[in-house]
């Protein structure tokens, strides 16, 4: 045997290697950009929720019939009766009139971080939601003489 001799064994070794790596990256990019794009649409979508939820909204008493924005503020300041009326609402009346398919839990904290009212879901903090993918936007509201944390969580 000559020492520049070539062995076709290797050489299909060493493509088939190549080939894997390069399969291996071509995913994790796909998986990634997905992942990203997944984002960006709910932290769109949890900024117009909660943008929405810092309003005041209008025809309260119509919200069952799917007329109205949901809106939680009352002269600058957050409104329990709004929010417990928006709780009567049936979940799929609920996703309706905040615009979105995804799940969504709103909760009010306060100074402490201590949950006070939440909406469905019954979550007692934000580390019991099973989600890759999820988005939690903070506002700060006035309620009962304290400043109060309203959190809109988005997630799929």
């Amino acid at each position: 045997m000559r020492k520049a001799q070539f062995w076709y064994g290797d050489f299909l070794v060493a493509v088939i290697i190549l080939m894997i790596i390069g399969m291996l990256f071509v995913v994790s990019i796909r998986d990634l950009t997905s992942r990203n794009e997944i984002l960006k649409d709910l932290t769109l979508e949890a900024s117009d929720i909660s943008s929405m939820l810092m309003t005041e909204g209008t025809f309260m008493d119509q919200w069952g019939d799917y007329k109205g924005t949901i809106g939680f503020i009352t002269n600058h300041k957050f409104d329990i009766d709004k929010f417990n009326n928006f709780l009567d609402l049936s979940e799929d009346q609920q996703r309706v009139m905040l615009g979105t398919y995804n799940k969504v839990w709103i909760y009010l904290a306060d100074r402490n971080g201590e949950i006070g009212l939440n909406h469905n879901l019954n979550h007692i903090s934000i580390n019991e939601i099973d989600s890759d993918n999820l988005v939690h936007i903070k506002r700060f509201v006035f309620y009962n003489g304290d400043i109060h944390t309203l959190g809109v969580v988005v997630f799929r």
